[in-house]
């Protein structure tokens, strides 16, 4: 089974010569004026795509965009030679002096992880940024990877406000807690963004924009380092990965301003997206799954009698439940992957899961059933009713 992943490469352009430099932001400013509608001096075929981001796009006048660069007119080399640079980018500029396009070679800084990356085989896309004062190249570079058939067991998958994720083994309910971080970045960022406007009426925007910036790539970070974990923890077990699908959840549920806040500004798409392409560059799949109702349905016994007096407990009432909310939640996602109570069974998306072993079970002091691994105080200096997963 394969799967087409998608990777962007990042190559920073250094030790321009002041021509080169000047010729560089001549046609960054161009641009500007291009996709703004307004006539400008480019390279032909950069001129087009101006004009395909006007029209796709409508910018505003006071935001910037990168230079779409045209595939057919880029060229990259590895040149081992030569001292300045072992890597060349051949970047297509309009030349005043001769009042028609030309192109000049720029030395680039490549990562080795990324240089099986640079054929023209992969590259899709491409574009010119400038960021915090530097040039960089983007290449999105698309290739095709093969993922695994079968797998021993099911690392369930589901994303939150608390945490951006919450990981569970369906053979033993083997659970994990990952990107708390995501939230406090983002309540930070949130918080200084109202003291700056108070404070900077008039230049408080131009500050702002710079933080949600900041906070975007910080977030994005974040959001790598736990797809890294789940894709580390699932690679333990031979585990195929499944998460809930948030799609319209910014559509199907208004539950107030403070609520929708929490909720719907976390990024669950691009940590889906990120999930996706690293479970499928580490050989394994990564499927979507119905997420609606799982986190107010129990886990063992089915019902959709359960309370939520504490926000981070679910009890059931028919059964006696009293689980992490989450835990509970990736649970039901696991069990729906594998056809219980299921539309999307992980059977009808090509992916085959071995019998996952027996969990190990304990009984209650009421009699009751419940994995061995459950939360315990001990393990995280609060009480239950607290709602706190252990770390």
């Amino acid at each position: 089974m394969r799967r087409d992943v998608t990777t962007t490469v990042r190559l920073k352009l250094h030790s321009l010569t002041e021509r080169k430099a000047r010729l560089i932001e001549r046609e960054y400013s161009a641009f500007q004026d291009g996709v703004h509608g307004d006539d400008a001096n480019l390279y032909s075929a950069t001129k087009q795509q101006a004009r395909k981001v006007q029209s796709n796009k409508n910018p505003r006048s006071d935001t910037e965009q990168p230079i779409v660069l045209r595939n057919d007119c880029i060229t990259i080399e590895h040149d081992e030679d030569t001292v300045l640079s072992s890597w060349w980018f051949k970047l297509p500029v309009y030349n005043p002096e001769k009042e028609q396009g030309d192109s000049i070679w720029v030395p680039v800084h490549v990562l080795e992880k990324d240089t099986h990356l640079l054929s023209d085989e992969y590259i899709c896309d491409s574009e010119l940024v400038l960021r915090d004062g530097e040039w960089y190249v983007h290449l999105v570079c698309e290739r095709s990877v093969a993922v695994a058939d079968e797998y021993d067991d099911v690392l369930a998958v589901d994303m939150g406000a608390k945490w951006i994720a919450v990981s569970t083994f369906l053979s033993d309910r083997d659970t994990s807690f990952h990107g708390a971080e995501v939230r406090h970045v983002r309540e930070h960022y949130k918080q200084l963004r109202k003291s700056i406007g108070k404070a900077k009426v008039r230049s408080g925007a131009q500050v702002i924009e710079r933080l949600g910036d900041k906070e975007s790539r910080t977030v994005e970070h974040e959001l790598h380092q736990v797809a890294n974990e789940l894709v580390a923890r699932a690679r333990e077990r031979n585990a195929v990965i499944v998460f809930g699908d948030m799609t319209g959840l910014r559509f199907d549920n208004d539950e107030g301003r403070y609520v929708n806040d929490k909720t719907h500004k976390m990024p669950y798409a691009k940590m889906a997206n990120i999930l996706t392409y690293k479970s499928h560059l580490d050989g394994r799949e990564c499927i979507p799954i119905e997420e609606y109702d799982t986190s107010v349905t129990c886990w063992r016994c089915g019902s959709q009698n359960t309370s939520r007096d504490v926000q981070g407990r679910v009890e059931c009432e028919d059964c006696g439940l009293d689980d992490n909310a989450d835990k509970n939640g990736a649970s039901n996602i696991g069990q729906r992957a594998v056809g219980k109570d299921i539309q999307s069974p992980l059977s009808t998306a090509g992916a085959v899961v071995a019998q996952p072993e027996t969990q190990v079970v304990l009984e209650g002091p009421s009699g009751e059933m419940e994995p061995a691994n459950s939360p315990n105080p001990a393990d995280v200096g609060l009480t239950l009713s607290e709602g706190s997963p252990r770390r």
